[in-house]
């Protein structure tokens, strides 16, 4: 059994992700920090062999005085893939998020992570195909349609999201 630790993400944390992951996770202002925000990583023998982060997402209009927790990012190295890694990192995010008061705790998948589908099940995530056009921080797939898919859970009644 893997000796894995879960840290909140520090700037030389950081420096560790974007050498063992890319630099991608720096270009696209992947990792979040300040009031509602969580970032954590998976770390074996102090390095990190995964990362989830989550920001306040504002819904759009009439909802906007209400937000959910979004995860922008979770990725865990192939070669520490299905042992639970993924798993415990959005469970940890659930319970932060749900204290802190979010109504709910979304994210996005692109079709390529598949593989995801069923811990998102797992894990109680409602799960929607979907199609985003142009939204993407990555150039080459501005104005193309995105095929994946989106998850949601609700962690708080509406009541009770309204304190954040």
């Amino acid at each position: 059994m893997l000796n894995i630790t879960y840290r909140e993400i520090d700037k030389e944390i950081e420096e560790k992700i974007v050498s063992n992951f890319g630099k991608w996770v720096k270009e696209y202002d992947c990792l979040h920090y300040g009031d509602g925000c969580y970032s954590v990583a998976a770390m074996l023998n102090g390095q990190p062999v995964g990362f989830i982060s989550a920001y306040p997402r504002i819904y759009p209009e009439p909802l906007n005085h209400y937000f959910d927790a979004y995860i922008d990012v979770i990725e865990v190295d192939e070669n520490y893939r299905r042992r639970g890694i993924a798993s415990k990192l959005i469970k940890l995010t659930e319970v932060w998020a749900k204290e802190y008061g979010y109504h709910q705790i979304a994210s996005w998948s692109s079709d390529d992570k598949k593989e995801a589908i069923q811990m998102w099940y797992a894990l109680d995530y409602c799960v929607s195909p979907a199609v985003m056009r142009g939204q993407s921080v990555i150039k080459e797939f501005r104005d193309k349609p995105i095929h994946g898919f989106y998850v949601a859970k609700i962690l708080n009644s509406f009541e009770k999201s309204l304190n954040v």
